[in-house]
């Protein structure tokens, strides 16, 4: 299962897709998504920052989200180039 969380008229809202990271990951890149980690797509438009905290793990900070969403080493330099 893949739980996509989406904004909608200035609310969080989520949405239970019955598929595979990997399955969707050519239809997420063709509308803006990007893969930052084996468990997370974000959209990069709305990333504010990426932020390495102190063990050395590096996270993206996004948009009108409290929770930090993990970026790993294979994804980083991808990620960061769209910004």
């Amino acid at each position: 299962y893949v739980r996509i969380y989406y904004t909608e008229n200035g609310k969080t809202k989520d949405y239970l897709l019955r598929s595979s990271m990997k399955r969707i990951e050519e239809l997420c890149q063709l509308n803006g998504l990007t893969r930052c980690h084996r468990s997370y797509f974000v959209n990069a438009a709305h990333v504010r920052v990426l932020a390495k905290d102190k063990d050395g793990f590096i996270y993206a900070e996004l948009e009108n989200l409290e929770k930090r969403i993990p970026v790993t080493k294979r994804y980083y330099e991808n990620l960061s180039n769209l910004l």
